[in-house]
């Protein structure tokens, strides 16, 4: 079976970059719309007051940040890693809807320690009791709850004995409360 496998990721490659290339050579002009409405192109890119800073640091990227909105529709949670999808999970918080960051969060020192782009998520079991958590991936997965709105953060602990890139990048209510449906992919 392991012999297979490197001609299996050779297809499932040829299968993309063959949807990859049907997609460029799609042009808007050949997709149907709906004469009920149309969907606006907006170029942020020149309309400085719409843009906010979370994060610099000098010679440093940061950048897969992932957020969360909690209930007051204010406050924003957000969680990235310090370089390019791995690195030190740094965390901070917006009170006013994006337009301002605080500083740094503090974190635990495990949150050091993490291996892949960390994922947030607002979560609610079957009394009401709401958490943030938070997702560290590749093996094993690691996960870190906050039950005070992200004021304190728990270590990250493994989840089980397994794990892949970007842990849970997203997570969906089910019907009955406190029951959540999570994806991510686990390298296979």
């Amino acid at each position: 079976m392991l012999a297979h496998q490197p001609l299996g990721r050779l297809l499932r490659f040829l299968a993309c970059l063959c949807v990859v290339t049907t997609i460029q050579n799609v042009s808007a002009d050949d997709i149907p719309v709906s004469r009920g409405y149309s969907i606006p192109l907006i170029d942020l890119s020149g309309q400085v007051e719409r843009q906010a800073i979370v994060d610099r640091e000098a010679n440093q990227y940061l950048g897969h940040p992932t957020t969360v909105l909690l209930e007051d529709q204010r406050t924003i949670l957000t969680v990235y890693p310090k370089g390019h999808g791995r690195g030190a999970i740094l965390c901070k918080r917006s009170r006013d809807g994006g337009l301002t960051w605080s500083d740094r969060l503090p974190v635990p020192a495990s949150w050091a320690t993490s291996l892949e782009t960390p994922t947030i998520h607002r979560v609610m079991d079957q009394a009401g009791r709401k958490r943030l958590i938070v997702w560290s991936g590749l093996y094993p997965a690691r996960l870190a709850v906050s039950e005070d709105d992200g004021a304190t953060w728990s270590d990250l602990k493994p989840a089980g004995e397994w794990g892949g890139i970007v842990v849970m990048s997203s997570l969906l209510g089910r019907r009955e409360p406190g029951h959540y449906v999570a994806f991510f992919h686990d390298d296979g």
